[in-house]
């Protein structure tokens, strides 16, 4: 099956997700079309779409890069499409309080996992850091970090699976 076939049915499923994800992290409605759209051309590229076992956080995961990449590119000028908290509407709260359950679902899940993979991952899930912020912080190696999110994925999926 071809990566254009799969965001399809993809885009069909999860498109209003990653729409009011993104409306979240932007204001502009032109910029999150831009973004959205720029998160499927990313999947479009990806070598290995058929694998995925968690499609809807693969988009989310693709999107938050695009978003973070976008943030980085900003002028001065462009921070009016950042949204502030007043603006987010009853969506907004609707998705917060989605994002509330999720977040106190995977705190639960990692509650079982050792100190340093549950701090990894926490760091990555809840304060969206990158890999070398995450190594700074629990002086790691970027590579050490890459090797406990890996891990930590694989028991995040096993354990979502059962």
């Amino acid at each position: 099956m071809s990566n254009r076939s799969i965001l399809v049915g993809w885009r069909s499923r999860w498109n209003e997700s990653l729409l009011r994800f993104l409306g979240r992290r932007v204001r502009a409605a032109v910029d999150i079309e831009d973004l959205a759209q720029e998160t499927y051309l990313r999947l479009l590229r990806a070598p290995n779409l058929p694998e995925v076992r968690n499609p809807e956080g693969y988009l989310l995961g693709i999107a938050r890069h695009v978003v973070a990449e976008w943030r980085d590119n900003l002028r001065p000028e462009d921070s009016l499409s950042l949204p502030d908290d007043e603006s987010a509407g009853q969506d907004g709260f609707e998705c917060e309080l989605d994002a509330e359950i999720s977040q106190l679902r995977l705190e639960e899940i990692l509650s079982g996992f050792s100190a340093l993979p549950r701090a990894v991952l926490l760091l990555r899930f809840r304060e969206e850091f990158s890999y070398k912020e995450i190594a700074d912080r629990l002086s790691l190696t970027e590579r050490q970090v890459r090797r406990h999110l890996t891990r930590g994925y694989e028991q995040l999926r096993g354990i979502l699976e059962d």
